[in-house]
């Protein structure tokens, strides 16, 4: 058993800092964001087999938009509990990445079989699912074990996500012209049970062990707690706002971007290959590679709020960029741009929470609160988006008369410009102080 330390307002946790064979802080580090690289380079290419699906099955706009918002809406409630929950089991953080990591892979394998569309809603949600439970314990872990640098590690998690999101769709885009899109959704499956096996054993103790005397129900109630005090104030309220504007603004782009590259001219698209779609969204992530590190350490040092501000500021103008520049080397341009600053926020605003919330031993609980808030309101802006682009095939979907025809796939980008703008505006009430801190012991 470990040593216990009460943390002020919050969760008797274990001693990590002294603890016996623990994962050393190195092997943690590397296993943990190594791993989510690869994690992404599978989930983010199903934005590059979406067209695929979209065509094969016949689908409408609000369809396909459905396809990313059971992804999101499976993933927030997978978060929301698992963060929970995975502050209260820390002890077990080894067995629940490894699950997630192996869910991924099922879930995807039974996409890759399924015929009807209905089931492969389904099957999305499971994969999606895994890759949700992965953040709260992968993040909590990083933002635990590395207090005095944490903008920076937890952007650095992203990083090597970008890593795979800018890896992943250059792959598939050039495997769709060779293998169907079944094969290559199921054939990773393999690979990712054999990496969840691995860091089941690499992250033995990673948590720390059980901690003795400290009941599971008596933590729970300190959790409440901590959590009704961290929300006191508008600061907290506010950091939240902000990363669910961003991510609704995110998921609209993402979701017109592909599509609106793929469609034939005639339907308001671009009528480029799927190697095109694959260059656009891996663009989406390749940028953010450096500059999300660079962010994060900056926020380090002068805080979080500036930095949150100029993202949002600069992000407004970018998705406008996308709809009106053409389909030549103005618009790969303007997609990278984009790239630059797709996931700087949501590192920074997982930081910000953790900041506000220092010492209570509640990381994971903050980090699936902040991936489910964002979830709940990126559904609601993929149904927007989607009703938005093509609202006439929402009849089809509900079986309601819906007589409007929709904007076309550029008003997508117009809809992201609009919550980005909000979402600055948001950004101004975030506490200065947020990530100026005084450096404490690893």
């Amino acid at each position: 058993m470990a040593e216990a330390v009460q943390r002020p307002g919050g969760l008797v946790t274990p001693d990590v800092s002294t603890e016996p064979g623990r994962s050393s802080n190195s092997v943690m580090a590397t296993t943990v964001i190594g791993a989510h690289g690869l994690e992404h380079m599978y989930a983010h290419s199903f934005n590059v087999i979406l067209p695929v699906i979209y065509d094969a099955l016949g689908l409408v706009p609000i369809q396909g938009a459905l396809l990313l918002v059971v992804r999101r809406l499976a993933g927030g409630i997978t978060s929301m509990a698992s963060g929970f929950f995975v502050d209260l089991f820390h002890h077990k953080v080894n067995g629940i990445l490894a699950f997630s990591m192996g869910l991924i892979g099922v879930g995807y394998l039974l996409v890759s079989v399924s015929q009807v569309y209905w089931v492969i809603v389904a099957a999305l949600a499971l994969a999606s699912g895994g890759s949700a439970l992965w953040h709260p314990p992968a993040l909590g872990l990083l933002a635990r074990r590395f207090p005095e640098r944490r903008g920076f590690f937890i952007s650095l998690h992203r990083s090597m996500g970008n890593i795979g999101d800018w890896a992943g769709p250059l792959l598939v885009g050039a495997l769709l012209g060779i293998l169907s899109w079944r094969l290559i959704l199921g054939g990773g499956t393999p690979v990712l049970i054999i990496l969840a096996v691995i860091i089941f054993f690499l992250l033995k103790n990673a948590g720390g062990q059980k901690v003795e005397g400290a009941p599971v129900r008596a933590n729970f109630f300190r959790q409440g707690r901590g959590l009704r005090e961290a929300f006191k104030g508008g600061g907290m309220w506010a950091i939240f706002g902000v990363s669910a504007l961003r991510g609704m603004g995110d998921v609209a782009v993402l979701f017109a971007l592909p599509l609106y590259a793929s469609r034939p001219i005639d339907e308001g698209g671009l009528d480029k290959s799927y190697i095109w779609v694959g260059v656009y969204v891996a663009l989406l992530a390749a940028p953010g590679v450096f500059s999300g590190p660079l962010f994060g350490a900056l926020s380090d040092k002068i805080g979080r709020r500036s930095i949150i501000s100029f993202i949002m500021g600069v992000s407004v103008i970018l998705p406008v960029g996308i709809a009106l520049s053409g389909s030549g080397i103005w618009m790969t341009l303007a997609v990278a741009m984009f790239g630059l600053f797709h996931f700087s926020v949501n590192s920074l605003t997982q930081a910000a929470a953790i900041d506000v919330a220092e010492g209570k031993g509640l990381e994971a609980t903050f980090i699936g609160l902040m991936w489910g808030s964002n979830s709940a309101f990126g559904t609601f802006s993929l149904i927007a988006a989607g009703i938005l682009v093509g609202g006439g095939g929402l009849d089809q979907l509900i079986g309601l008369n819906f007589d409007f025809a929709g904007y076309g796939w550029r008003s997508g980008f117009y809809f992201g410009s609009a919550m980005f703008f909000v979402g600055w505006l948001a950004s101004l009430m975030i506490p200065a102080a947020a990530g100026r801190r005084d450096p404490q012991p690893a």
